[in-house]
């Protein structure tokens, strides 16, 4: 998609936004414990103003967000509440927190330093398939070997060509096998998701993968 799409979509506060949840993802909490983020850096791409990232600022060593849509981060701290400081042009930062205002694709290792984790609940669900390559190989750039990834997407039908995309855990296997090990951790039916009665779906679930970087 082009940047105009997600700036326009934010300005309206419109449907290609609307994957905003106000809670912490019931498989973070399950999967990103206070235990497992101890001491780790994680970062989150296309981060949005999602709520996750104070879950993880909470428990993690430092937490990364990557936002192309400056509307985005501002209404993130303004709705956390969180104090925070421009430290440059495109760098936001609070306390275990830094935002990074910037096109994912242009991001370096060196902006983000070592990363232990990446949580993706709205990344690969938001990219046409081939913008998706270009995402994957840009995380492989930012991963190291040992980290992980928390992986979350839509599995519906019929399938729409617009985001969010519906991508099945056989397709995110397909995308990150063999360097990573996949593990399908959870796959939930969910007949009451606002989109199965807006978009009139067949279906919907919900996969949740856990991604270790092995080569």
């Amino acid at each position: 998609m082009e940047a105009a799409f997600w700036i326009n979509s934010w300005d309206q506060g419109g449907t290609a936004t609307s994957f905003h949840r106000r809670d912490i993802h019931p498989y973070v909490q399950k999967y990103a414990t206070p235990e497992f983020l101890r001491g780790k850096r994680v970062l989150v791409p296309l981060c949005g103003k999602t709520n996750d990232m104070m879950w993880f600022r909470e428990y993690a060593d430092h937490v990364i967000g990557v936002e192309l849509v400056e509307k985005a981060i501002v209404q993130f701290f303004s709705e956390q509440a969180l104090p925070y400081e421009q430290v440059e042009p495109g760098r936001y930062a609070a306390d275990k927190l830094t935002i990074f205002n910037r096109d994912f694709f242009a991001l370096e290792a060196a902006d983000v330093g070592h990363i232990d984790f990446i949580y993706d609940r709205a990344a690969l669900v938001a990219l046409p398939f081939e913008m998706r390559q270009r995402y994957i190989r840009k995380i492989d750039t930012l991963l190291p070997i040992g980290g992980q990834q928390l992986v979350i997407t839509l599995d519906y039908a019929p399938r729409m060509e617009t985001p969010p995309f519906s991508i099945t855990p056989a397709e995110v296997e397909s995308y990150y096998s063999p360097r990573y090990s996949v593990e399908l951790v959870e796959n939930p039916l969910l007949p009451e998701h606002r989109m199965v009665a807006k978009f009139n779906l067949d279906y919907l679930y919900e996969p949740g993968l856990l991604l270790t970087r092995q080569a």
